[in-house]
């Protein structure tokens, strides 16, 4: 399933999806990650998984949930 990615008009940089906080969690609990392009889930992340390539949009987008967290990106 493809996600949409959404783009800066300006600078054609990608925007990161948000998170609520119960996504967060259940990907912390669950081991897997979340892409900050297209929001699709990748599974086997650590928490602290940075810079993962999404099979999804094949964006090198994909984090652990502890580092989304930490990088503030919560609905």
């Amino acid at each position: 399933m493809m996600h949409q990615i959404e783009h800066n008009p300006t600078t054609g940089k990608i925007i990161a999806k948000r998170f609520t906080l119960e996504e967060i969690e259940e990907a912390n609990a669950n081991n897997y990650g979340l892409c900050l392009a297209c929001g699709a889930e990748r599974e086997c992340c650590e928490p602290d998984a940075r810079k993962y390539r999404c099979v999804s949009c094949e964006h090198d987008t994909v984090y652990g949930a502890e580092e989304i967290a930490l990088m503030g990106l919560l609905k």
